[in-house]
């Protein structure tokens, strides 16, 4: 599954190895973060708005959840990525559409909401 020969199935398995970095219980939390950030980035090269929709907000709101939980950097400018990334999640997923998918993506936006106002 390369980029070139593959796009789309290479697209699912960056998303699908971010996931699994973002979950992983082995090894080194922050560089574990750190590896899924980069494979969802990887990721939206291929998963456009405009083509993959779905895909692209799934992506959109995996990364962001990355970002609220990312310890390198600036904890305030994480979650501001993790605001943006969630909220352009909802450009597609919305309540009429994608119900489930909205609820849960809105709940984690308040949460990221909540925790960068707690930093002020």
């Amino acid at each position: 599954r390369t980029k070139q020969d593959s796009p789309i199935q290479w697209a699912m398995t960056e998303n699908n190895r971010a996931i699994a970095y973002s979950q992983r219980i082995k090894g080194d939390r922050s560089e574990n973060l750190e590896l899924a950030i980069q494979g969802y980035n990887r990721a939206l090269e291929i998963y456009s708005k405009k083509d993959f929709p779905i895909d692209w907000a799934m992506t959109e709101n995996n990364l962001a959840a990355a970002y609220s939980e990312r310890i390198k950097g600036d904890r305030s400018e994480n979650l501001e990525l993790a605001i943006q990334g969630y909220n352009r999640a909802l450009e597609i997923r919305t309540k009429q559409d994608f119900p489930r998918e909205w609820a849960k993506t809105q709940e984690n936006l308040e949460i990221a909401r909540t925790k960068k106002a707690k930093l002020k």
